[in-house]
């Protein structure tokens, strides 16, 4: 159960400034008024880090579930074939979704939905609950953990994982330092523009009916990470591919802080999985009987 937990969390801080700077940069755009993504934390949706933290661990939970059912193998590191595997992957691929909206039933609609509470708070709940989970069972140490941590301690290495964590989140920290996101056109498939009054209902999970915005109202819209500026023309009503600007950083001394804080959190959090944490177990091996 701990690996779920660390692994919904380790996803999160991998997206964290993925999706600062990718929002802020015009990657993509989200829709100002859907319901389900209007609380924002520097543009990016609270929901998006719930989203991956509950379905990254959705996912491992299917897939290690499903590779324990399957394999006969003492150790569930170990390959069960290439067959087995592929039904592993592609049930896990299957049930990662489901699994992880199921998380959103005890805290985010009720919370959200029925309440109105501010999504940042169940996010707050959602990571609190992850932290006690990962906190107490890592403090639980039976003797055989033990011995096999402090042979652990002893394996001290850096291998291509960590390479991949530092090209990373220094692509980021490199992008915050430099990048310049008024001088920014981004021209391709955007939300269609139509008028500003027409809704379509969402329903979610609790029944609630919730209304958001079937199109892009050009004349007010509620996103500072993009504008018109460096147009002549305005996009016409029903069209869905134009040009949008970037816009200059609020405070750029702060997007550098909260973006290089994450990625120096990151590094720190992998280095303490890959390099301090004990070994990964070795494979059993089976005596033959002697006859």
């Amino acid at each position: 159960m701990l690996v779920l937990f660390l692994v919904g969390l380790t996803v999160v801080l991998i997206d964290v400034p993925y999706d600062i700077m990718g929002i802020k940069l015009l990657w993509w755009t989200w829709h100002d008024t859907d319901p389900n993504i209007y609380d924002r934390h520097y543009w990016v949706p609270w929901t998006s880090y719930y989203f991956h933290a509950t379905f990254a661990s959705g996912f491992t939970f299917a897939f290690h579930g499903i590779h324990k059912l399957l394999s006969k193998e003492p150790n569930k590191f170990q390959s069960a074939g290439f067959f087995k595997e592929l039904v592993c992957c592609l049930i896990a691929a299957m049930c990662g979704f489901p699994l992880g909206t199921l998380q959103f039933l005890p805290i985010y609609h009720p919370l959200h939905d029925s309440n109105q509470i501010h999504t940042e708070v169940c996010v707050c709940l959602l990571f609190a609950m992850y932290v006690m989970i990962i906190w107490s069972a890592d403090r639980t140490n039976a003797p055989d953990r033990v011995q096999s941590q402090a042979a652990g301690r002893k394996n001290k290495y850096f291998n291509e994982i960590i390479l991949l964590v530092l090209l990373h989140y220094g692509l980021y920290i490199y992008l915050v330092l430099t990048a310049q996101p008024e001088k920014i056109r981004a021209t391709g498939l955007h939300e269609p523009v139509g008028p500003c009054q027409e809704t379509v209902p969402v329903v979610t999970a609790f029944g609630h009916t919730l209304a958001k915005n079937k199109y892009l109202c050009v004349e007010k819209y509620d996103e500072a990470v993009f504008d018109f500026h460096c147009v002549k023309t305005l996009p016409k009503p029903g069209e869905s591919w134009y040009t949008i600007c970037g816009t200059k950083f609020p405070n750029h001394l702060e997007y550098i802080i909260v973006v290089c804080g994450f990625c120096g959190f990151g590094i720190l959090w992998f280095v303490q999985l890959m390099i301090r944490s004990s070994s990964l177990p070795r494979p059993r091996t089976v005596k033959p009987k002697q006859n």
